[in-house]
């Protein structure tokens, strides 16, 4: 694996430390308009099978063009320019959970931002309130990796655990990764909170912290799909119900103006760029080929759709919305 520690990463590990490199003039006026009842969809709901499956608003954050990496900056503004988002370097994007409801639970696959993104994310606790969901109704969380826009609402700002009532799953070589003190400490210092986070994830809910590896079945229609490349353990969870399925891609796919039309293209983010784009292609051969839905966490609220092949690569075909 190739060092994953760049400077351009480590200038994105800072940002979603910190929050502050993300927020530009858009995004400080979302957040004045905080005070004046910025109102932001909450939820979305679909079924998989008999599963009932919603899609949960974290909040959002800018994303900056120089952070799309393999790719030129005339084939980021051909992609920017065919998705309608006009001229500009920063592309807005969603950060998005996932709620899959049971008979004997809510599993919740991540657990958005908590405070590392700043005022205009962080809001799953509102969110599960605003559907009548108590923290302590959720008895099972899913990472799909260890990264803070996914791990960091999984603490208060005390660093107790919020979901007191929850069993928490992580791929083992993420957990490793992200807990290593040795690596933690060889890193730039933009970085180190990344560790530093993921290491008080794990102390908080180490009573309750399992691991798996490969394609792990987690019961109650629930199974993991190794996606590596984004991170070390990176993982898609597939809900499945009968012959009805939903992948759920994490970060497997980020930018959709982008890396549908050039699936090569990463983020600055990614462990290994090259890794994460085999994983990618993959991906979106299976479930174009098998016509399988996908959601991810990042791609345009509510983030639920399709990929279709196309003559050069795929092409991004959000779900049609309709009423359960």
């Amino acid at each position: 694996m190739k060092p994953i520690f760049s400077r351009r990463t480590a200038l994105l590990g800072g940002a979603f430390a910190l929050g502050a490199p993300f927020l530009n003039g858009r995004v400080a006026i979302a957040q004045e308009a905080e005070s004046s009842n910025l109102v932001l969809p909450t939820f979305y709901d679909r079924m998989v099978g008999d599963l009932r499956v919603t899609v949960l608003l974290d909040g959002f954050f800018d994303l900056g063009h120089p952070l799309i990496t393999n790719a030129t900056a005339e084939q980021i503004d051909a992609g920017m320019t065919s998705a309608y988002l006009g001229a500009g370097d920063q592309i807005q994007l969603p950060i998005s959970i996932h709620l899959v409801h049971a008979a004997d639970g809510i599993t919740m696959i991540d657990a958005g931002s908590g405070s590392a993104f700043g005022p205009t994310a962080g809001r799953v606790a509102a969110a599960l309130n605003t559907m009548g969901i108590g923290t302590e109704e959720i008895t099972r969380i899913v990472l799909t990796h260890m990264h803070p826009d996914h791990i960091g609402g999984l603490l208060s700002s005390d660093g107790k655990a919020v979901f007191g009532s929850a069993s928490l799953h992580v791929h083992e070589a993420d957990l490793k990764f992200w807990t290593d003190e040795a690596i933690a400490a060889s890193v730039p210092d933009d970085s180190k909170p990344f560790f530093a986070l993921a290491r008080g994830v794990s102390a908080a809910y180490s009573e309750r912290l399992n691991t798996f590896v490969g394609s792990a079945d987690l019961g109650g229609g629930l199974s993991t799909v190794e996606a590596f490349g984004h991170t070390p353990g990176h993982s898609a969870v597939r809900v499945s119900d009968g012959t009805d399925q939903l992948l759920i891609l994490g970060d497997a796919a980020v930018v959709a103006a982008v890396q549908f039309q050039n699936p090569d293209a990463g983020i600055a983010s990614d462990a290994d760029g090259a890794q994460a784009a085999v994983t990618r292609k993959a991906i979106f051969d299976m479930v174009s080929a098998d016509r399988i839905a996908v959601a991810a966490t990042h791609l345009p609220f509510p983030g639920v759709g399709h990929v279709e092949r196309t003559n050069s690569a795929y092409a991004w075909v959000p779900e049609h919305w309709q009423v359960m």
